[in-house]
């Protein structure tokens, strides 16, 4: 005997009323698009004018009630989403139909949900270290999760680059730590984004955003027209004209509009070849610039921001010259900003962007394109920018090298502070790799004072077990218990010696050794989730570039 209501979902369509004998019979379909093996759906046809509840129970789950679906309805098509499962697991499934308040229809299903993947390399392993339910905040966790064979991205065989770059996994985690969806793609995710129809959007290393529901179909999908390599096999799929890349982090603005980024090549005269020795000879240098671009749900770019414009190429941080677009089609070409997180200030119509090799987050005025502040080190700034330079109050630690900043509910600024090589640009001494460390920061902007406060952090690195991450990673504010969330998208071994240039093939580097991911929850100051991602048998290394707690699945 099922006992347990694990969910009950419901959702009326206004208009006019219907009869049982217009309804077709209903059709329990388990994983439709064949890439998210815990969800099904359930097809029926009938008119617009439905109430339609689905209640889902099992004698093994826990019970979680998730409110609110987005069912498909094309053309009186219903494809109602089943989702929320965990594996392994016998559920019952009953769907009642009704229309202004006669029931029309129900049926009843018995579904087990297939197991996870056995493949060590193909389903990541998660081990719950610290969990306490009641504390953290409610709703699930949506991870995106890579694989990445050991080795440095330069050196890699072809079969090696291959695992790594087409194979991508969104997961989403319930409050007890269990996996109750996930999404198999063909290509290496990188940011997540939950958009106000409840699907996903996310950024591949493709450069493609591709827009998904949680039945894992294709919504929508855009590319860089001139990437280096040919257009999505998808007809369907939108080209950002223009641009040779789409990358990292999307955002969805409240009127629908999308904010991306997309590096291009630009040709420097007379650029550095050194980023550990200024007086090295010079020579003309292929450099890559972001550009924040704002495109409509149809591709139309509304809005444009380029680096190039408004700030100075001879401003270097580290990894200037690794090899981070060679291996993505732009041989030779040096990475100046590498921007990797957008986001958006309803309150004064502005964009936050952050500029990793720049060690900066930027605040730009969307109506007038200028800069309105600058967090960041001040040195190396040319003269027309210093008064944008934030002044710091209190005691205070200047990211470096950081991630998606976002602006919380209470108006604060959030980020990862990946904290690479210590926080030195080039050409200044850098930290040991195993004295490192990377956190979750939170800072308090004066606009009006043109001044900073740091008012929270994850991690100074004396803790017991600190975790360094020089590259990707997510930090939230969460807003219904004021819970932080840290994703460590991994955690770099500590060995003495090793450097943190890839590009040093004279020592170890992060790149040769096995790593794996770290979800961190913090309230009033306590840890109440650990979730650690690591392969067992040290085979290959897993990322967790970044995700979100949303308040439900659906």
């Amino acid at each position: 005997m099922l006992s347990r209501v694990f969910a009950l979902l419901s959702l009326i369509f206004a208009a006019s009323g219907s009869s049982a004998a217009e309804l077709s019979e209903f059709r329990f379909i388990p994983n439709p698009s064949g890439r998210v093996p815990l969800a099904a759906a359930i097809e029926f046809e009938g008119p617009r004018s439905l109430e339609v509840r689905l209640s889902i129970t099992s004698e093994e789950s826990t019970a979680h009630a998730f409110g609110g679906a987005n069912w498909e309805i094309a053309e009186g098509r219903y494809r109602v989403p089943v989702v929320g499962l965990r594996a392994s697991t016998d559920y019952e499934v009953a769907i009642i139909v009704t229309a202004d308040g006669t029931e029309l229809s129900r049926d009843t299903f018995r579904h087990r949900t297939p197991e996870p993947p056995c493949n060590p390399l193909a389903y990541p392993p998660l081990d719950v270290r610290v969990i306490q339910p009641d504390r953290m905040e409610p709703g699930v966790t949506f991870l995106s999760v890579r694989r990445r064979a050991l080795g440095r991205p330069q050196w890699l065989t072809p079969a090696q680059h291959k695992f790594s770059t087409q194979w991508g996994m969104l997961l989403a985690l319930d409050n007890h730590g269990e996996v109750v969806w996930w999404y198999e793609s063909d290509a290496r995710t990188a940011g997540i984004e939950r958009l106000n129809n409840g699907n996903i959007l996310m950024h591949r290393a493709d450069f493609s955003a591709v827009e998904i529901d949680l039945l894992g179909f294709t919504r929508n999908q855009y590319y860089a027209e001139k990437r280096p390599f040919p257009p999505p096999d998808n007809p369907d799929a939108i080209a950002i004209k223009g641009h040779k890349t789409l990358h990292h982090q999307p955002y969805q603005l409240p009127n629908g509009d999308f904010l991306s980024f997309a590096a291009n090549a630009y040709l420097v005269e007379d650029y550095y070849t050194s980023e550990t020795d200024p007086s090295a000879p010079r020579k003309d240098q292929m450099v890559m610039a972001d550009t924040v671009i704002q495109f409509s749900p149809t591709g139309e770019q509304v809005w444009t921001w380029n680096t190039m414009d408004y700030l100075d190429p001879f401003r270097i941080g580290y990894d200037t010259f690794w090899a981070y677009w060679w291996v993505r089609g732009f041989d030779k070409h040096l990475d100046w900003t590498h921007a990797n997180g957008v986001s958006y200030d309803e309150r004064d119509d502005s964009v936050l962007i952050s500029l990793r090799n720049q060690s900066a987050i930027l605040k730009i005025d969307r109506k007038t394109s200028e800069i309105k502040w600058i967090l960041g080190r001040h040195d190396r700034w040319p003269e027309r920018l210093r008064d944008k330079l934030l002044t710091p109050v209190g005691d205070l630690l200047w990211p470096a090298y950081q991630h998606n900043p976002r602006i919380t509910h209470t108006g604060s600024v959030i980020l990862f502070d990946n904290r690479a090589h210590g926080g030195a640009m080039a050409f200044e001494e850098r930290l040991p790799v195993n004295e490192g460390f990377s956190r979750g920061v939170e800072f308090v902007v004066d606009e009006e004072a043109m001044t900073v406060r740091q008012v929270w952090s994850s991690s100074d690195g004396s803790e017991e077990d600190p975790c360094y991450t020089n590259a990707m990673s997510d930090a939230w504010r969460l807003p219904e218990t004021d819970n932080y969330l840290v994703i460590h998208a991994f955690c770099l071994p500590r060995h003495e010696g090793m450097t943190e240039d890839s590009m040093d093939e004279t020592r170890r580097a992060p790149g040769d050794f096995p790593y794996g991911g770290r979800i961190l929850e913090y309230s009033g100051g306590e840890l109440v989730l650990r979730i650690d991602v690591r392969d067992p048998n040290d085979l290959i290394q897993w990322e967790v570039y970044g995700g979100f707690r949303a308040s439900d699945i659906y």
